[in-house]
């Protein structure tokens, strides 16, 4: 047997959603013959049990890290839900990437079109959430635009001041009030509201924060992600719909909580 059909061999078994035992039964005397000359067994230990035991540690270790990165889905679904889930994403989406950080990211996307988001259409939004804040967790650093750095520059440059945000940042939309079910004790307890929201997620001094965004502000946060703009520039397409001095107003309501977040990069 060539090393190629031996790794494809112990891979397939490995990973097969029955028992070692199971799929080689369904493979019939020459899938035995084969897994026999693949792995030695003795009087402790058969051929199938050795292997069994890798088929073992790889969906545990795996429902463990899951389990660990989505501890808010878990609770939502219940433990016998989530291994459930757990089993049918490993069988539609193999591992794909040598870091256990990389098994989980498919799987938001993967529980929204499963059964066990039939009922709970919403658990599928909490998931991104929790996705997004485990990549941002070790996402890319930048200086943040402090409340103490736009207190010491003169006014008179303020129109000239550059805004953009933070490369550590997700804008997330979604159907349902997912913030709600993140600040509960028992995330399997109520439904959340069906309440159209954005989220804004981001890290600031080693902490993952989110918050909900209006849709003004959501339409400058995604503009932000992008594209530098102009405060001045603000300034002016707020006034489109409103007095000069409501503009300012609302313009430097925004660059405050912005910068009080650590959403704007500094200079």
């Amino acid at each position: 047997m060539k090393l190629a059909e031996v790794q494809a061999r112990f891979y397939s078994l490995a990973t097969a959603r029955e028992s070692v035992a199971a799929a080689v039964a369904a493979g019939g005397p020459e899938e035995r013959r084969a897994l026999e000359e693949m792995v030695a067994g003795d009087q402790r230990l058969s051929a199938v049990a050795r292997l069994e035991i890798y088929a073992d540690m790889y969906f545990a270790r795996i429902r463990d890290v899951l389990a660990e990165e989505y501890p808010k889905t878990l609770a939502a679904l219940g433990a016998a839900a989530f291994q459930e889930l757990v089993a049918d994403y490993l069988d539609a989406c193999r591992p794909n990437h040598p870091s256990l950080r990389e098994v989980g990211a498919r799987l938001p996307a993967f529980l929204a079109a499963h059964a066990a988001a039939a009922e709970r259409p919403w658990v599928a939004e909490l998931a991104a959430l929790e996705r997004a804040r485990l990549e941002l967790f070790d996402g890319p650093d930048a200086e943040p635009l402090t409340v103490e750095a736009l207190r010491a520059r003169p006014p008179e440059t303020f129109a000239t001041l550059p805004l953009r945000l933070i490369p550590s940042h997700a804008v997330l939309s979604t159907r349902f009030d997912v913030a709600a079910i993140w600040r509960a004790d028992d995330a399997a307890a109520e439904a959340p509201g069906s309440v159209p929201s954005t989220l804004i997620v981001w890290r600031h001094e080693g902490q993952i924060l989110h918050r909900a965004a209006d849709a003004e502000e959501t339409s400058w946060l995604r503009r932000l992600g992008v594209d530098e703009v102009m405060f001045g520039v603000l300034c002016a397409a707020l006034a489109t719909d409103r007095t000069d001095e409501a503009a300012a107003a609302r313009a430097y309501e925004l660059l405050g909580r912005w910068s009080s977040d650590g959403l704007l990069r500094g200079g």
